[in-house]
């Protein structure tokens, strides 16, 4: 329920709100939008995001997850959002970021995936379009380049460019010397450990 008459409404239950998070989860690991909808990878890092910034990763079955959005990367390289889906780069995004919070981008091509995402940038106006030879737009343009941030892709072309590229923060989805200057924080698995931090 809403804030009602007397209620304190700055203030949040993070336990309840991280147990309401973890209700929605599915057998096969993912997460749907409420109790018993379909796993959905946008839902997934909506979910994995919300735990992470509750500090409560240790709600999940990360192996099981992980497996789940493994499983969603294409003969072509990109991701779906669901089994039997075509790839869609918005995916890339999606999918990463919910693999890079629990130290999993291993578990996928993530040359491949790079693959995918440039072969769908327009070779005429630079946007990126959700799969090869499809329109470009804004919303797809942002969640291939921060795939390509996620993949360290952006610091090769950098590179090769004489340019420097923020790095952008798989939980909150901004560039991470923002994230640092707001002092925002969240959960992360580290990739070496599998420690939680």
């Amino acid at each position: 329920s809403g804030g009602g008459e007397g209620t304190d409404t700055a203030t949040i239950d993070l336990q309840k709100a991280a147990l309401y998070v973890s209700s929605c989860r599915n057998f096969d690991g993912g997460f749907g939008s409420v109790p018993g909808a379909e796993s959905h990878a946008g839902q997934i890092f909506c979910c994995v995001a919300a735990l992470s910034i509750a500090r409560s990763l240790h709600l999940l079955d990360s192996d099981l997850l992980s497996w789940w959005l493994a499983e969603r990367q294409c003969d072509s390289g990109g991701l779906n959002g669901r089994p039997e889906k075509q790839a869609d780069v918005c995916y890339s995004w999606w999918i990463l970021s919910a693999l890079s919070i629990l130290g999993r981008t291993d578990w996928i091509n993530s040359e491949k995936l790079a693959s995918f995402i440039l072969r769908c940038q327009d070779d005429e106006d630079g946007g990126i379009a959700d799969r090869p030879n499809d329109m470009a737009d804004v919303f797809h343009t942002f969640f291939g380049i921060a795939g390509l941030s996620l993949l360290g892709v952006l610091d090769e072309i950098g590179e090769e460019q004489g340019k420097t590229y923020r790095l952008i923060d798989p939980v909150f989805a901004l560039p991470v010397d923002v994230v640092a200057h707001l002092g925002l924080q969240a959960q992360v698995v580290r990739d070496d450990t599998g420690d939680i931090r």
